[in-house]
């Protein structure tokens, strides 16, 4: 269980600084020299969709070889070391050209995605199913402490020797993925292969049987819309804050507390989907985003920043945590890798749709106030959706869903 919950520890600082704090105001300030303000920030939202994308394509197809093969393991080290690559390349590319900076991470962030489908395929071989929220909180608060450690370090660099330093910061993030990937690898329990039914079969296979479970088809639509707004929150904030003036201390100062404040949170979250149901602590965490991004909509001075840096910090984990424990339960055994590849595929559309839509309607509308007033509808709609998910049974342990 350690071994799993360190992945989240290494490969959260590629999230902490890559997708949220450090890179994208820093590639939206290049860009917006070359192009004014304020195309950065639809320029970042572009990058953010397309950084995703190939996970999208690559995770069904991957996600059923992996089962097949009982490769989940040499898949996550694989792409891992991909997203890895790509991140230390960064400081190869950056500040000297911001085109070559949104290419290299599209390259990591698909290795980013594509891991975590083979990653979150491990789970249920963990422990009994009355753990798994516990457990997958704990993975969400491993990766706010070694996601937060990483940016602090990163931060102290940028403040000493100021954005001369950053590429650097992408080397020390690059590192520190891969030499904590090693744990996951080398300890957790690789579930044995499950043959029989070769890989486009299995595919074929799965949407029957997905499509078979109303509430499981519900539940993935619900996650896919309102991940589409937490994805786009946690891509997006940085380069909104930058286009309204949030100097670069400011948001990094902010963003670690969002680390910070996001450790205990996400275990609180974990222990209340123990006691009163994973559903009901995410529709919670929904409400929440709801009144976060309504607050957004007026942010204009930096201790709004930080207001909301905190605030996001409350519910991000518990929200993503008890999503992916929740859906855990719902997951025919021996195929975890294959079905996880369609929650993934779910979560990553987040990072396709949202940031994109966000770029739309800050071009079209030349703010992007407009785009955090889009996100909204994530939140709502997927509130809805999930409320129309009937799932009985005892919480404390395997859990019936109504189909």
């Amino acid at each position: 269980m350690r071994a799993w919950c360190l992945y989240d520890w290494g490969n959260s600082a590629f999230a902490a600084v890559c997708m949220t704090a450090v890179l994208p105001p820093y590639l939206s300030k290049l860009a917006n020299v070359e192009l004014g303000a304020p195309a950065g920030t639809a320029v970042w939202g572009w990058t953010a969709a397309l950084g995703l994308l190939a996970g999208v394509l690559l995770s069904p197809p991957l996600g059923a070889l992996a089962d097949a093969r009982g490769w989940r393991r040499r898949m996550l080290a694989t792409f891992a070391a991909l997203g890895a690559g790509g991140t230390v390349l960064l400081a190869a590319a950056l500040p000297a050209s911001w085109r070559w900076g949104a290419a290299l991470y599209i390259v990591a962030a698909t290795g980013f995605a594509t891991a975590n489908v083979f990653y979150d395929a491990l789970l249920p071989g963990l422990a009994a199913p009355s753990r798994w929220d516990s457990i997958s909180a704990r993975g969400y608060a491993y990766g706010y402490a070694g996601g937060g450690l990483v940016l602090a370090a990163g931060a102290a660099l940028i403040f000493a020797r100021g954005e001369r330093a950053i590429p650097w910061v992408f080397v020390i993030v690059g590192v520190w993925w891969v030499v904590f990937t090693i744990p996951v690898v080398a300890a957790v329990p690789e579930p044995g292969p499950v043959g029989g039914v070769g890989m486009l079969a299995r595919l074929k296979r799965t949407a029957r049987d997905a499509r078979a479970r109303p509430m499981l088809w519900r539940f993935l639509l619900a996650y896919w819309i309102f991940n589409d707004g937490i994805g786009t929150v946690i891509k997006m904030a940085a380069a909104y804050g930058a286009e309204l003036g949030i100097s670069l201390g400011h948001m990094l100062g902010a963003l670690l507390l969002t680390q910070a404040v996001g450790i205990p949170a996400t275990l609180a979250f974990g222990r209340l989907g123990e006691r009163a149901g994973a559903k009901r602590g995410i529709q919670i965490a929904l409400a929440g985003y709801v009144a976060i991004t309504l607050l957004a909509l007026v942010l204009s001075r930096p201790w709004h920043f930080w207001l909301l840096a905190g605030s996001v910090g409350v519910v991000q984990g518990g929200a993503q945590a008890l999503s992916r424990s929740l859906y855990a339960r719902l997951v025919p055994a021996g195929r975890e890798a294959e079905f996880f590849s369609f929650f993934d595929v779910s979560g990553r559309m987040a990072g396709v749709a949202g940031p994109a839509i966000f770029a739309l309607a800050t071009t079209w509308l030349g703010s992007g106030r407009a785009g955090v007033a889009a996100v909204l509808v994530f939140f709502i709609g997927g509130w809805l959706l999930l409320a129309g998910v009937r799932v009985t049974g005892d919480s404390h342990d395997h859990v019936k869903v109504a189909i």
